[in-house]
Parts: C-alpha cells; sequence; structure tokens
C-alpha cells in the first residue's frame, strides 16, 4: 500500500440520540484488544462548536463506531461511554476525550453473584462459562459459538458474590481441554478474551496445534517480497523484543523451581507439590515443537531447592464431592506457569494496515539480520498475538497498527522458511 493512501474510512458514529455524527467530529481513535483482557476498549477524543454535544454528555450514553479499510474489512462495535476526560471549550469549540467499554463489562461490573454453580455432580467448566456466565448472567449479544473450547473437568462451587468475569477468570486455571486430557501432555490454563469476533475461552496448550495465519516478516528486501504471487505475508521494517526471558524475575516468581504448600481446611489436610521446570518442559505442548531446551534450565535439576515457596488455603467444602479435589495443590502449581511461560517472550511490530489481524491469531514471524539477510532463528518461529492497538489520527488520515505478540518458546533451525523462496508475497494485513 502507497503510505500516502488512506487506509481508514469512518462509516458511521452515533452517540446515543444525537445527530449522526462525521470525520470533522473525530480527532483520534484508539482501539485496543487484549488477551488478558474481557472487554475491548476505545479511547476516542471528538471535537464539536455548533451542537453542544461535548458539553452536554453525562456518561452511559451508548455508541456506535464504525469504520473500514481500503481493502473493505470494517470493525463495527456498540460501546458505552464509562469516562468523560479532557473536557476543554476555547474559542466558541469544545473537544472532550471519550472512554468506552462494552455493554457486557458494564453489566459485569453491577452484577455480583452469590450463588452455586455445577449441582450435584458438577458441569464442565466451559458450559459454566458459555451458558451460565455469558448466557444466563450478562445476556450476551457477542458471539460465542465456536470460541468457547470445551473442558474435561467438572466443577461445582459457590460464588462468594463475584462478578461474572472474575469468576471466568477464576476457571481459566482450573480448566483442562477436552481436546488434550486423555494424554500426558494435558495442562491446566486457559485464556479468556474478547476480539472483533466476539469472546474466546481458548486453552494455552490449543495456540500450540494452530496452524498460523499468517507469516510477519521482518528484514527482508520489500522489492523482493512484491514479486511474490501469495497474500499471506504481512512486511514490517523492525520489530522490538520487549521481554525475553527475565531470569531474573523468573528466579523470584518461581518459575524454574518451586514449592506449593497447601492446606484444606475441610479435613485440614496439608499438602506439598514442588515443581522442577525440567520435567514441566519436557512434556508440556509448546508453540516451536523443535525447540532446543535452555541451557540455565540444565541447572534446576532434581532436588534443587525452589526459589519460591507458596502457600494456599483450600475449602473443598465449596465443591461437590468428587468434582474438583483430586489433585488440586499440583493444578495450582501447573496452571499458574503454564500461563507464565505463555506470555514469557514479548515482541512488538507496527506497521500501516488493514484490519484483518486480531487477538488470537497465530502466526509465524521470520525475521532476518545483516547484509545477507540471515534468518534470525532465535527470534523466529511461531507467536500468538496478544494485543492489537490501532491508532487513527485526523490529521494524518491513517490507520496505525500496533502487534504485540507472546511465544512461549525459542524458534530452531527447523522454523519454516520454504515460504520466502516458493509462493508467499508482502500484502498490507
Amino acid at each position: 500500500m502507497n503510505i500516502t493512501e488512506s487506509n481508514f474510512n469512518l462509516v458511521d458514529f452515533r452517540i446515543g440520540e444525537y445527530p449522526l455524527l462525521n470525520i470533522n467530529h473525530l480527532l483520534y481513535i484508539n482501539y485496543v484488544e487484549d488477551i488478558r483482557s474481557a472487554s475491548i476498549r476505545m479511547e476516542v477524543q471528538i471535537t464539536d462548536s455548533q451542537t453542544g454535544l461535548v458539553s452536554s454528555l453525562q456518561g452511559m450514553e451508548p455508541v456506535f463506531i464504525g469504520w473500514e479499510d481500503h481493502k473493505g474489512n470494517a470493525i463495527a462495535n456498540y460501546m458505552v461511554i464509562y469516562d468523560i476526560q479532557d473536557r476543554v471549550t476555547k474559542g466558541g469549540s469544545s473537544k472532550a476525550t471519550l472512554l468506552l467499554c462494552t455493554p457486557d463489562m458494564i453489566n459485569n461490573a453491577a452484577t455480583k453473584l452469590s450463588k452455586r454453580f455445577g449441582k450435584g455432580g458438577g458441569d464442565k467448566i466451559s458450559k459454566i462459562v458459555a451458558e451460565d456466565l455469558l448466557g444466563k448472567q450478562l445476556n450476551t449479544v457477542y458471539d460465542i459459538e465456536g470460541s468457547i473450547e470445551e473442558t474435561v473437568n467438572k466443577i461445582s462451587f459457590i460464588s462468594p458474590f463475584w462478578a461474572p468475569f472474575t469468576i471466568i477468570k477464576w476457571l481459566c486455571s482450573k480448566a483442562i481441554s477436552a481436546k488434550s486430557a486423555g494424554g500426558k501432555n494435558a495442562s491446566a490454563g486457559y485464556c479468556f478474551f474478547q476480539n472483533n469476533s466476539g469472546y474466546n475461552f481458548k486453552s494455552y496448550d490449543s495456540f500450540t496445534r494452530e496452524e498460523p495465519v499468517r507469516k510477519i516478516v521482518v528484514g527482508h528486501k520489500a522489492e523482493e517480497m512484491e514479486e511474490e504471487e501469495d497474500k499471506n505475508i504481512l512486511p514490517v521494517d523492525k520489530m522490538i523484543v520487549k521481554k525475553s526471558s527475565d531470569v531474573l524475575r523468573g528466579l523470584n516468581m518461581g518459575s524454574y523451581a518451586s514449592n506449593v504448600m497447601t492446606l484444606d481446611v475441610k479435613d485440614m489436610k496439608y499438602e506439598q507439590f514442588p515443581f522442577n521446570i525440567n520435567k514441566y518442559y519436557e512434556d508440556i505442548p509448546l508453540m516451536n515443537k523443535n525447540y532446543s531446551v535452555p541451557e540455565y534450565y540444565s541447572k534446576f535439576k532434581k532436588g534443587t531447592a525452589a526459589t519460591r515457596y507458596m502457600s494456599k488455603v483450600l475449602d473443598t467444602a465449596l465443591y461437590t464431592e468428587g468434582t474438583y479435589t483430586d489433585g488440586m495443590t499440583a493444578q495450582i502449581s501447573q496452571a499458574a506457569l503454564r500461563e507464565k511461560l505463555f506470555f514469557n517472550k514479548e515482541v512488538e511490530v507496527e506497521y500501516v494496515g488493514t484490519n484483518e489481524m486480531t487477538v488470537g491469531m497465530v502466526v509465524e514471524l521470520m525475521v532476518f539480520k545483516g547484509k545477507e539477510q540471515e534468518l534470525d532463528v532465535q527470534n523466529s518461529g511461531k507467536y500468538v498475538v496478544g494485543r492489537v492497538q490501532r491508532q487513527f489520527l485526523t490529521k494524518n488520515n491513517q490507520m496505525n497498527t500496533k502487534l504485540t505478540l507472546f511465544t512461549d518458546s525459542p524458534g530452531s533451525e527447523d522454523t519454516r522458511t520454504s515460504g520466502m523462496e516458493e509462493n508467499n508475497t508482502g500484502i498490507s494485513g
């Protein structure tokens, strides 16, 4: 795409019952999806010199805003104003910054549940999330069809005046995927997030089984890529490795060697679960299958003293007998460490492109370095799109996109590179 070409077209912009707004009322948009967030968030700055709209806003007004890129890919969201900031009037003109979230986020904050879920023998966690919490409690209008990954384990519990999203987050650490539960590599740990397609309740392990939907290429000659035919490559000029294997933080968090101690107040049962990264790393499914175990992991051998001791009081009386009591101590530790490993490495790329990328996509990052443009094996490999931030500035008339990518393992010599020689090309994505 030519950098002078606009990739943003405001299709619809309405606030409550006020007259339809246009591009002249819009100063900027910040649109954010995050794999760690239950709601899409937006920040919109508006200006007005005639209708008095800015001064009359009180908060909680519904907002509909939709735009499309130069390829016709559309984003449209029903939102609610939850805060109004920096309201300024000068020279007959007013402006304000509107903070927007989904109606579900508002309903969630206003809902506190004290009730039992999974009566009797318990219900599958995925069923509780989809039917009880998102369906009955929030009555969501967002799509959940096909995006709630089935769990194998059942649970029965009492919610102590928790909000629905709080309950779902709590259930994330207890959910085991039905797709992997039969093998030795099954592990607990889910994430819950909203993207432009709707809600997602997915195991961290599920991302390791997905094939990349897009190649993101850094450092390759643009003119060479333009000669290719496939439209599945997103070229970017640079990347920033924001975080990569913070060993000191890992030691403090107990990510390599830890000991979880639990006391069940129901029967005063005390348990310990020592954790060692080497055994875990061998069994867990990872994004890059042909990885080599990091050398410093070898220092944490069996019997190595824990770098963190964690204690937790349990009350299995909250659970129906047999639904979720066995192996609870081990699972608490394993699920927490699975999540930390998922976010082990963080990379940022930024580009001018379309609306196609969304949180939860699996991509292949290919990084080339030096004059010879050799593949940077360590930084290449499979990643998950963990955050999408789109920013439109009226004065620039362009939408910029920043992607934050996460991976749990480094690349290897076997990282797929055939696409560069066969049938890939550059696109604006």
